[in-house]
Order: C-alpha cells, then structure tokens, then sequence
C-alpha cells in the first residue's frame, strides 16, 4: 500500500501555503508551484479540492490567491488527505461491508479494520502546524527510533 501522489502533493501545497501564510494576505497559485515543484494546472485542481473540503479559501482578482480557511493547528492531515482523495480505506470492506460477500465471515477483515484505525489515529493526531514544529517533529523522530513492540499473539 502507498499514498497517492495526489495524496502526498495535497499535503506539500497546504505546507507552503501554511509557511507563506500569515493571514494577511493570499498565496497564489504561481508562488505555491514554485515552492513545491507541483504545476500549477496541478495544483488548481487540488486547489479545488481543498475548497470544497473546507481547508482553503479563496480570493479572486488582482493579488488574489489561497488561505488556509481556519488556522493550521486546526487542520490535520487526515482532513487534507480525505479532501484530496477521500477517506483513507486500506480496503473496500472495512468501509462498506456490503461491497463484499465475504465480510460476515471474512478472517481478515479484523486486522484490515484494526489497520485502517491505525492510519486514521495517526491522520488524526498531526496537524498542519505540527509539521512545521520542530519540537513535534523531534518527538515523532524520536518515536520512529524506538524498537517496534510487536503484541503477543
């Protein structure tokens, strides 16, 4: 499983955008391309997204651009991913059980669920701010050095 490109690039334009943005005037498009290496037909469309996902606001016009539609502590990357590409589902079952003959009896589906709760918690705790938190990001550095702990099965 990996994370779409449209997924990871969503993330790098709401980054620049948080970075640029000091609430007093918009982003535009070309300095957000610039800053990420993402065209900015590309970025348009995500733009869009973000839009209707209620993370960016917009303003048209002459030194028009994007906000961030309410501040980056506020906006985790779950929401960013889900506005993006929609909710995250390791597998179709987990969400929609009805989609699949085998989910009342599935052995599998458990671990898929219990997976895909991971995800989200982990979506869920980071915030947009967080990654520009050099403190936050030292704390899940320090996290990803530490030895995996596997449960008693």
């Amino acid at each position: 499983m990996k994370l779409s490109t449209r997924a990871r690039y969503t993330l790098r334009a709401m980054i620049a955008i948080a970075k640029s943005a000091d609430g007093s005037k918009p982003t535009n498009l070309q300095q957000i391309a610039e800053a990420t290496h993402i065209s900015r037909r590309y970025l348009e469309q995500l733009a869009m997204a973000l839009k209707r996902g209620r993370l960016l606001r917009g303003l048209s016009g002459k030194g028009g651009g994007y906000f961030l539609a309410r501040p980056a502590r506020e906006i985790k990357i779950g929401q960013i991913f889900e506005a993006a590409i929609g909710p995250v589902n390791i597998v179709e079952c987990v969400a929609n059980p009805d989609h699949c003959l085998r989910a009342v009896f599935c052995e599998c589906r458990a671990v898929y669920s219990l997976i895909n709760r991971k995800i989200d918690r982990v979506l869920n705790e980071i915030s947009l701010a967080d990654l520009s938190d050099p403190e936050t990001m030292k704390r899940i550095s320090l996290e990803l050095e530490k030895p995996e702990s596997r449960p008693n099965v």
